[in-house]
């Protein structure tokens, strides 16, 4: 058997799937062998171009067909950056995502191939894999080579023929489709052989239209289910260290549009309740009455000293990117341990879930402060209007600068309303949110801008529904003023 060892120097393997966005948030695992054919015949054109065809086809011959796999352990991870979106204005940045696996250094993969190969080609092949710097993207540093086939190898990631098993997860794999079975495919270009077909460039690829490349296949692996990232638990575990908020960063292939700010707080209400009564044993009177918002009696608690659920947009595409969680006075050890438990909620209509990234607990709630707020989503009233209290404008108005007192904000506003969003790119009108939680009768909502005489921090939620992120405000840019 042919074995091929790689080794990550820095503990990351940096690759997207072929097919997928790297928004996303996949990542390759294991590296694919139709991966590694390409990057070998990568080295190939640039380092040894005097090579001839006819030696450098049987070593990329021994890497075709399904390979099995020896992977360490492994857990997944994400950076995210906002990196420029090349427009005149500086601030306008585009959310990217990093995904990787994280390895301990001195970790190995091994990758098993059927074919035995003559000591000439077992040489070429030895001198193009010590050629490799990087695997997957420029990040992914690595050292291959061959290695000795040793019967105590843990092949933990084989192909599955289709038959699940308990301990492991399936997943697609890119292998490299062998010579024979090209030549014998209905879709195989009839202008090019097995070889030629493995060399095309990505941009000719698209250029003709192909789906998938011509001399990839794609084969369903069992392999063991990688880790969560390892910083998430050691939050829960810090002793001595109190927090009252926590900061999400939200991932799915679908994100929640921000008229569905309220259904997705309450699913998280929900979820996170659940999470926590886990903790305790099952036990449904012992649920955080933080995280409900009701007390033993399940009567509604007073003065907002539970927790707000707020789903932000903050880059104002209209999709909600991330949520803070925050009560008033700091969190219990279970109630902390729910949080950081926190790593996914379901979406309705067959949406994929959403994935929620734990970026920060903290005592301090993240302020922004400003003199000018405007609406992000509709303000409710938690009164009804009715004859005798004045004209209704005046008395929204009035409605408004109670609750700002009522939340702490002593300085009072002036009110100026707006018929719809002007943080997001396209304004959305505030009968398109929904303005209810679930089995209420839907509420009027309104938008306005805030002037305070001198600035007040933020986050800022008002009315109905302010726990679930209904009445949020958020600072005003002067690029904003110029949409109302």
């Amino acid at each position: 058997m042919l074995v091929i060892e790689l080794k990550f120097p820095a503990g990351r393997y940096h690759a997207t799937p072929w097919g997928r966005n790297v928004n996303e948030g996949e990542t390759e695992w294991p590296p694919s062998s139709y991966r590694l054919a390409r990057a070998l015949v990568d080295v190939w054109k640039r380092r040894r171009p005097d090579w001839l065809n006819s030696r450098v086809q049987p070593l990329l011959e021994a890497l075709s067909g399904p390979a099995r796999f020896s992977l360490p352990d492994a857990r997944f991870a994400h950076t995210r950056s906002y990196l420029s979106s090349n427009e005149p204005d500086p601030s306008r940045k585009q959310l990217v995502f990093d995904p990787f696996v994280a390895l301990d250094h001195g970790a190995s993969i091994m990758a098993g191939f059927e074919k035995n190969l003559a000591p000439p080609i077992l040489e070429d092949l030895n001198d193009l894999l010590g050629e490799l710097n990087y695997f997957g993207r420029s990040e992914s540093w690595i050292r291959a080579g061959l290695a000795q086939e040793d019967s105590e190898i843990d092949w933990n990631c084989i192909p599955s023929g289709g038959v699940p098993a308990p301990g492991k997860e399936m997943v697609r794999v890119a292998c490299l489709l062998r010579p024979e079975e090209y030549e014998s495919r209905s879709v195989r270009s009839p202008r090019r052989d097995w070889l030629n077909s493995l060399c095309l460039t990505t941009k000719k690829l698209l250029d003709e239209g192909w789906s998938d490349p011509p001399a990839l296949q794609w084969v369903d692996y069992l392999r063991p289910a990688p880790q969560s990232a390892p910083v998430r638990q050691r939050t829960a575990d810090t002793a001595g260290t109190q927090f009252r908020c926590a900061k999400y960063a939200l991932s799915s292939k679908v994100l929640p549009r921000v008229q569905e700010t309220v259904p997705f707080a309450e699913r998280i209400r929900s979820h996170l309740m659940g999470i926590h009564k886990r903790i305790k044993n099952s036990d449904p009177g012992l649920v955080s009455p933080v995280f409900s918002g009701k007390n033993r009696e399940g009567k509604p608690l007073q003065g907002h000293r539970h927790a707000f659920y707020l789903p932000l947009d903050e880059d104002g595409d209209g999709r909600l990117d991330h949520l803070l969680v925050y009560a008033a006075e700091p969190f219990d050890k279970s109630e902390v341990k729910a949080l950081d438990s926190l790593t996914s909620v379901w979406q309705p209509d067959r949406k994929p879930d959403v994935r929620l990234v734990l970026v920060s607990l903290s005592f301090e709630i993240p302020t922004l402060r400003s003199t000018r707020w405007v609406s992000a989503t509709p303000f409710v009233t938690s009164r009804h209007y009715r004859k005798g209290r004045g004209a209704y404008a005046d008395w929204l108005n009035g409605e408004i600068k109670k609750e700002c007192v009522f939340h702490g904000f002593t300085a009072e506003p002036d009110v100026r309303w707006i018929p719809h969003t002007i943080h997001t790119g396209h304004p959305i009108r505030w009968p398109e949110f929904i303005r209810r939680k679930k089995g209420d009768l839907p509420l009027h909502g309104y938008g306005c801008l805030l002037t305070f005489k001198e600035p007040m921090a933020g986050p800022m939620a008002l009315g109905s529904g302010c726990h679930f992120g209904l009445g949020l405000f958020v600072p005003v840019r002067e690029e904003y003023l110029a949409r109302t």
